[in-house]
């Protein structure tokens, strides 16, 4: 028989069920865009969707998602994008800014994003799409609906930019390895190499569109061709440039001021900094917590701001606007630090440190594998920490914001050396103590903690957030280009790389899973489609391993739902919390 639990027992259930169910609440503004009169719109979260919202209240009240407003001059109305239950298949919307009223542009099976309208004919909107191949450019005629793909790159197109004038658009094709700038003639449509140089990367574009790249100054980007970091370029019509500043830190989405400056981001450890360059003076506007979605609108800069108590703040000039990212319950901010791994590399990390003495360790991968953790709020790390969990969060081999020769040295080697550099990190949480050590992570994070717990024997729990766990049907059944970004990571195709996929695949080790494990999942996930959890689940099942699976009907690619936050937090806590 179980004891009856003691008051104080039961106050710290009831205190930490209210510390969980106040972080599930936060939600960060989703996009925004300013009317001619001034007006900030931006999508808000509220009753288990995002809509669009103004300071004076709803503007619409929708089926699905509203996320991403931008203002379509002259036409007086908001574009925007809808998706329904996270599967990332994005419409564009028009919308009335007076009635709420919506008038699809595109409702279709596709992923459209990434939209802008053209520069001098307001009827002319470009996207990205993947109705085609993998994502392509595209422009559409808000008249007739006519569909022009633009684009002819075998890469994928990760933003893109208009000429002043709209006669041209220059684009990035590839994401992350050898991105190179091409550009389309509207009016010839030959699509062109504009800057390629080899062994490096060329772009605009990474967690923003390419939005302001090109004004009458050129075109801003960054390369990291000379130094092997990430550094600010300006290139002219023709495609010759020169760089404008170099400091040896990663440099991402750089974009023109009105008045011919240049604002841009900046990696620091796990800080994003926002910065402005200025006839050569770089001064900055946010030094800590991750920052994105950067516009430059009515001679200010615009930006979203994530920090460990903010969720997506809407700031101007470094000063709040719109707080829909508050958090009202204490939160930690983690310390930088850093730790050996296996030979000698020195690996950087957040460590999240609680109250009192830690109950034990757990180690939380981030995804990617192209990713970093940043100094933001992570709800789940959070929770954790709040439970009396150490965490330690670190940028292992394959992260962003140290440069190309560390981004690119997990290439070809997915779960190897970067696996083994997180193993390290539950050795250092070892040599502070923590006898009982865990893996977390989403994504690749999830990726990361199955490994983990299947192909090391160094971890005592482990749970994964949708993750991989066959790199070779993931490559089938995910979308096109991501399935064609994890080929170029594995260095081949499946029929190519047999032994190498086999070997580099959760489900390889399953029957090595001798601890216990969380499995969550998104049953509309269309990066880590649900299937992938199945095979790894039935597997489970048949060997009688200790293992809980969650799966969410209505998300894709993480947890967003207040009501499933909760769920998903709370099990969490309850799973790590049972086997220390």
């Amino acid at each position: 028989m179980t004891p009856p639990k003691t008051i104080d027992e039961s106050q710290s259930e009831a205190s930490l069920a209210r510390y969980v169910n106040r972080l599930a609440e936060t939600h960060g503004v989703s996009g925004y865009t300013r009317t001619p009169d001034g007006t900030l719109v931006y999508a808000a979260y509220d009753d288990g969707t995002y809509d669009l919202y103004t300071t004076d209240g709803r503007l619409t009240d929708a089926d699905g998602d509203i996320t991403s407003p931008t203002w379509l001059q002259e036409r007086g109305t908001i574009l925007a994008y809808r998706d329904e239950q996270g599967n990332e298949q994005f419409d564009l919307l028009e919308i009335d800014p007076d009635t709420g009223s919506i008038t699809p542009i595109l409702d279709d099976q596709f992923l459209n994003f990434k939209a802008r309208q053209h520069p001098t004919d307001p009827d002319v909107v470009a996207f990205v799409s993947n109705r085609d191949r993998s994502l392509d450019l595209y422009t559409v005629a808000l008249d007739d609906g006519t569909v022009t793909r633009r684009s002819e790159a075998d890469e994928s197109v990760m933003g893109y930019a208009w000429s002043p004038g709209g006669d041209r658009l220059v684009y990035q094709a590839g994401m992350l390895d050898d991105s190179a700038l091409r550009v389309v003639d509207c009016r010839t449509e030959r699509d062109d190499i504009f800057v390629d140089e080899p062994d490096s990367e060329q772009s605009f574009a990474f967690t923003d569109d390419g939005y302001g790249a090109w004004s009458e100054e050129g075109v801003v980007f960054t390369t990291n061709h000379e130094t092997g970091y990430r550094e600010l370029a300006v290139a002219d019509a023709d495609g010759e440039y020169d760089l404008r500043y170099v400091n040896n830190y990663d440099k991402y989405d750089p974009q023109w001021t009105a008045d011919g400056d240049v604002v841009f981001l900046e990696s620091h450890g796990g800080d994003r900094r926002l910065r402005r360059l200025d006839d050569g003076e770089v001064t900055t506007i946010e030094r800590t917590g991750m920052n994105m979605d950067v516009k430059c609108l009515d001679g200010a800069v615009y930006y979203k701001h994530w920090s460990p108590a903010t969720a997506g703040d809407l700031r101007r000039n470094g000063e709040t606007v719109v707080d829909e990212g508050w958090v009202d319950v204490q939160t930690v901010a983690p310390d930088e630090v850093t730790y050996e791994s296996f030979d000698g590399t020195e690996i950087a990390a957040r460590l999240y440190r609680p109250a009192g003495d830690p109950i034990g360790g757990i180690v939380k991968a981030h995804g990617g594998p192209e990713a970093q953790h940043y100094n933001r709020l992570d709800i789940a790390t959070q929770a954790l920490v709040h439970a009396g969990f150490e965490v330690l969060a670190p940028d292992f081999r394959g992260s962003l914001g140290y440069g190309r020769a560390f981004r690119t040295a997990s290439d070809a080697d997915l779960g190897g050396d970067d696996l083994t550099d997180v193993v390290a990190g539950a050795s250092y949480l070892r040599d502070r103590g923590r006898e009982q050590v865990g893996i977390f992570g989403a994504s690749y994070g999830g990726y990361m903690a199955m490994m983990g717990v299947g192909a090391t024997d160094a971890f005592d729990m482990g749970a994964s957030v949708c993750g991989v766990v066959n790199w070779e049907t993931t490559v089938e059944n995910a979308r096109a280009y991501l399935g064609d970004v994890l080929m170029r990571k594995l260095d081949g195709t499946p029929d190519e790389k047999p032994d190498l996929y086999e070997d580099r695949s959760p489900i390889t080790y399953v029957d090595n899973i001798d601890v216990p494990l969380l499995v969550v999942q998104g049953a509309n996930d269309p990066r880590v489609p649900q299937s992938e959890a199945e095979q790894l689940v039935s597997s489970l099942e048949e060997r009688d391993v200790d293992y809980d699976y969650l799966l969410f009907e209505d998300e894709g690619h993480g947890v967003e739902r207040t009501e499933n936050r909760i769920e998903y937090m709370t099990r969490t806590i309850e799973f790590f919390s049972a086997h220390v």
